[in-house]
């Protein structure tokens, strides 16, 4: 199985510029084109506690009318620049998210477990259009956290080696070879070669 992978080639460039000015058309052609790939990041991010409180579904279209919203502020700096900011967005939704989950417990006003309970009962299962994605999804949470971060911060968000090892204390060689490891065991957890 290959790996999907995010659209971002000039046809894309050129949606965005469309949504920019207004395009209507071009807002539904970037929904369908990032659905799967923003769909996975907000469930790869999402804790435990979030998954069971939340719907991705309804993070997802809270984040994409968030994402074409910020897309007037989006400057192409070249390959994955596009990815990155999305996960921006992503990011910072399920942070407030969770912020806004623990404050209501810390409240009382609505006790967890019974947030719980309800939001889990009322929640329908969420399908991935490609099920390529699926399948990473379920690989990414078998991953160990470190690894599943490291990859998280290069593929996902574009980061350069030398950043990801200033944010967590590490050496860029150390960064290197835990992406590696990491795309290894990714690879190995799909069936792939290579990724």
């Amino acid at each position: 199985m290959t790996l999907p992978r995010a659209p971002e080639d000039q046809d894309t460039l050129d949606m965005v510029a469309r949504v920019k000015v207004g395009d209507r058309s071009a807002g539904d052609e970037f929904y369908r084109r990032y659905r799967d790939e923003l769909l996975l990041t907000i469930r790869a991010g999402m804790g435990p506690r979030l998954r069971a409180a939340m719907d991705s579904e309804d993070l997802l279209q809270s984040v994409a009318l968030e994402a074409l919203e910020q897309l007037q502020k989006f400057e192409p700096r070249g390959p994955g620049t596009l990815r990155a900011f999305l996960n921006r967005v992503v990011r910072s939704k399920l942070v407030d998210r969770a912020r806004g989950l623990a404050a209501r417990k810390r409240s009382g006003a609505v006790p967890l477990t019974d947030e719980l309970e309800v939001a889990v009962s009322g929640k329908t299962e969420v399908r991935y259009s490609d099920p390529r994605y699926e399948a990473l999804e379920q690989a990414l949470l078998a991953l160990p956290a470190d690894l599943r971060e490291v990859i998280r911060m290069r593929r996902f968000d574009g980061m350069p080696s030398k950043d990801i090892a200033s944010r967590t204390g590490r050496s860029d060689a150390s960064v290197r070879k835990l992406y590696s490891r990491a795309m290894a065991r990714l690879s190995m957890l799909l069936g792939e070669g290579e990724t």
